[in-house]
């Protein structure tokens, strides 16, 4: 009684697994290659303009050299830190008044 039992639920479980139609996986669309900003390997986007990784370097030194720094090509002074505001003169508070009563 037990064996015939068994039997059947396998055949259950087994038929409806091989009943499930396969789902192909979604493969990526190839259609576009990225890469690095668009100017390919060793060189980079400055200014609209691809330019080789040696000349930005050198470029670089050069802006240090003048103790600037190197924003979109071009070389420009570094920004000084702002002042910090004058000390105001201290307040005299006034005491605080009482809260009327009720009349």
């Amino acid at each position: 009684m037990i064996r015939p039992t068994v039997v059947a639920l396998a055949l259950c479980v087994v038929s409806s697994a091989q009943s499930m139609p396969y789902v192909p996986l979604q493969q990526p669309d190839n259609s576009i290659i990225l890469v690095r900003q668009g100017c390919g390997l060793g060189r980079q986007l400055v200014d609209g303009i691809c330019v080789s990784n040696t000349k930005v370097r050198a470029a670089v030194r050069k802006c240090s050299a003048r103790k600037m720094r190197m924003v979109n090509g071009r070389c420009e002074p570094r920004a000084r830190p702002a002042a910090a505001p004058a000390a105001a003169p201290p307040t005299i508070q006034q005491p605080a008044a009482t809260p009327a009563t009720p009349r």
